[in-house]
């Protein structure tokens, strides 16, 4: 994209809002008013009954810098070096998809499809610069017909169809690399079920702006099995202890969508199981931060793993700190603390006194609570001048805990005068501390 155009993207997000406020809205098919203000999800009513929310489906930038894509880039590398490879999947927005649907409202908010799409293409093309196999669905969400639309109407996630359509892209990819033959085979039969219908917290935040009942948010769903093959051994879709390469996913709810089916259209496009690990309402870090650093994963890394995050997730938005919790768990190069050198000074709290000789700066301090029941860990770092940095790690909600947090450590060692981590939950009996470092930096 030209440098012309990187200076127009935050302008035209701008104009988005300072317009937003001067135009009369379009009148409603289903009645509905105050739509763009709404402080929950703010809105425009696009054609046929399809809505669009202002941030999210209809901006023209992406919040991703360099350094935030070398950092993803780290987690690939460390991923990859002990035997795992990562397949970034960035969903594209609605209005990339579906633009034939969007109302003139948009367009006089200031939406201009070649400037959204540039951004797209660029934000992809910083991921690949920097190492990251990204894969890129959009021509194949907008090749669905408007009988097999790849988004639903009144909310924001994608239909069984979009997601089948995404995962023949992304199985494609996969099997075009090394190591894809190495995969378990089996055979997988995908059939259509019923239209269901889906729990839409959108659609309901919508609903009270609207007088008629809004699109349902339904769609035709579909169930994919394993075919038994006679004389053959059944595996299980979501995991098996046969023999070859795993493919795992990780996600968002588009992933953990049931009717959707997308880890059953990988199963079927690959013929191969695809364990489903994804997380609604984890953010974009709730679930792939779930797998890397449980026992599961140490234990069985798969061939390859999928991360599918919509592109409008701002990998940045919490700081290093998630991506370096990914890379130093996905590299797994620690050396324990002496139990010696821990002290339980209270029932949660673990002391390490003054910071052991391996923990220099910058490196990984790993705090396991011993218990997966732990879900909030603080690390309290003391310096010499009375001043006290702490750091708090939470796991979110919806997403399984490992008990297992990395905090980065960027504190000159000769500065700190004692270093604690508080767990919300511990068992000492289980519990312990490790130092970790980069793919770069390997322990003697």
């Amino acid at each position: 994209m030209s440098s012309i155009q990187r200076l127009r993207l935050p302008f035209a997000l701008s104009f988005v809002w300072l317009t937003a406020f001067c135009l009369p809205a379009s009148a409603s098919d289903f009645g509905c008013s105050g739509l763009e203000n709404d402080p929950l999800v703010a809105s425009v009513e696009g054609k046929e009954g399809y809505f669009y929310r202002v941030l999210a489906d209809i901006r023209m930038q992406h919040q991703l810098s360099d350094h935030t894509a070398r950092q993803l880039a780290d987690v690939a590398k460390a991923l990859e070096a002990n035997g795992t490879t990562l397949i970034y999947v960035p969903i594209p927005t609605k209005s990339l998809t579906m633009p034939e649907y969007l109302p003139d409202r948009t367009f006089q908010l200031g939406f201009n499809y070649d400037i959204a799409k540039a951004a797209y293409d660029d934000a992809l093309a910083k991921l690949r610069r920097n190492g990251v196999l990204t894969v890129d669905v959009l021509s194949a969400l907008r090749s669905n017909d408007k009988d097999h639309p790849p988004f639903l109407k009144a909310d924001f996630h994608w239909t069984a169809w979009g997601a089948a359509a995404a995962a023949r892209e992304v199985a494609a990819t996969i099997k075009s690399l090394p190591g894809s033959d190495t995969l378990q085979v089996a055979r997988f039969e995908t059939k259509a079920t019923s239209r269901q219908q889906i729990i839409s917290t959108m659609r309901r935040f919508l609903q009270a702006s609207c007088v008629s009942s809004l699109p349902l948010a339904e769609m035709d769903s579909f169930q994919t099995t394993e075919v038994a093959v006679e004389g053959g051994n059944q595996l299980d879709i979501f995991g098996s202890d046969e023999q070859g390469g795993q493919v795992a996913l990780v996600g968002t709810s588009f992933s953990d969508l049931a009717p959707a089916n997308f880890a059953g259209f990988l199963s079927q496009e690959m013929q191969t199981p695809v364990s489903n690990y994804a997380v609604s309402g984890g953010n974009q870090f709730g679930s792939i931060t779930s797998y890397i650093t449980s026992a599961a994963f140490l234990e069985k890394r798969p061939r390859f793993l999928i991360w599918e995050n919509p592109i409008y997730n701002n990998l940045g938005k919490f700081g290093d700190a998630p991506l370096r919790e990914l890379a130093a768990a996905a590299a797994n190069i620690c050396e324990d603390v002496s139990t010696s050198a821990l002290s339980t000074q209270s029932e949660n709290l673990i002391d390490l006194g003054r910071p052991p000789e391996a923990l220099t700066s910058p490196s990984v301090i790993l705090a396991d609570a011993g218990s997966e029941n732990s879900r909030r860990a603080t690390l309290r770092v003391a310096l010499e001048g009375g001043d006290i940095i702490e750091t708090q790690i939470s796991r979110p909600a919806r997403a399984t805990s490992s008990g297992r947090y990395y905090f980065p450590f960027d504190v000159n060692s000769e500065s700190v005068k004692s270093v604690q981590i508080v767990f919300d939950i511990l068992t000492p009996e289980t519990a312990g501390v490790s130092i970790c470092h980069s793919a770069s930096k390997k322990v003697n």
